[in-house]
This record gives C-alpha cells, sequence and structure tokens, in this order.
C-alpha cells in the first residue's frame, strides 16, 4: 500500500475500502475538473475609480451598473483577446469589439488604445 493510501487511511479510519477510496478520488476530480473549467472572465468587475460594476454571465449577458442604475446587453468572447459588446438587436447601435486581458485578479478592456482596468469582486 503507498503513503498515500496510508494517510488517507489515517484520516478516513482503518475500515475504508480500496473501492471507496476510488470513488473518494473520482468525486474529487469531478468537483476539480469543474472548478478548473470555469471561464474566468465569468463573474463581477468593478471599475475603481468610477465604482461602476460589470457582471459577465455565462449565457452571455452583461450587465453594468452604478449605484441604483443598471442595464444589460449581450456579448460574445472571440479567443484569443477580443470580447464584442452586442447593444441593440435590431442593429440599431453597433457593436464595439474590444480586447480584453487577465491578470490575476484584473480585467484590462482596451478600447481604440485606451484602457480600462476593472477589479474582480467575486
Amino acid at each position: 500500500m503507498g503513503k498515500l493510501s496510508l494517510m488517507i487511511k489515517r484520516w478516513f479510519g482503518s475500515r475504508i475500502t480500496t473501492s471507496r477510496l476510488l470513488l473518494s478520488f473520482l468525486v474529487l476530480a469531478a468537483a476539480l475538473t469543474g472548478c478548473f473549467n470555469r471561464d474566468p472572465l465569468l463573474g463581477k468587475w468593478q471599475e475603481p475609480d468610477s465604482g461602476v460594476m460589470m457582471e459577465l454571465m455565462e449565457d452571455g449577458t452583461l450587465v453594468m451598473s452604478l449605484g441604483n442604475s443598471s442595464f444589460s446587453m449581450k456579448y460574445t468572447v472571440e479567443d484569443p483577446d477580443k470580447i464584442t459588446l452586442i447593444a441593440s438587436s435590431d442593429s440599431n447601435i453597433p457593436d464595439t469589439v474590444m480586447t480584453y486581458k487577465l491578470e490575476d485578479d484584473r480585467l484590462i478592456l482596451t478600447l481604440d488604445g485606451v484602457a480600462t482596468v476593472f477589479t474582480r469582486v467575486d
């Protein structure tokens, strides 16, 4: 029996069986895979100077808010570093294409050479 198996048996008691150990590892692997597959763009971001909040949701919705006011629009992401904001479904307002860069808990959006830095809130 390997050192890892002995350590796990000490943690969980001597009655742990090989099948329980295998099942535990499979559950842990599935949980970790789910955590690591999350798109790093998803979540809430805040621009520190203005306080503007931006939330990127899994369904392709972007919500911008400041105080009690908010609006939403659709967005798409194109690899490797482009995000398109779709402000109007009937094409009255043109789409806005920006580049993005993720650095730790910072999202840097660049439009026409001007960068805006958001920090992760959640």
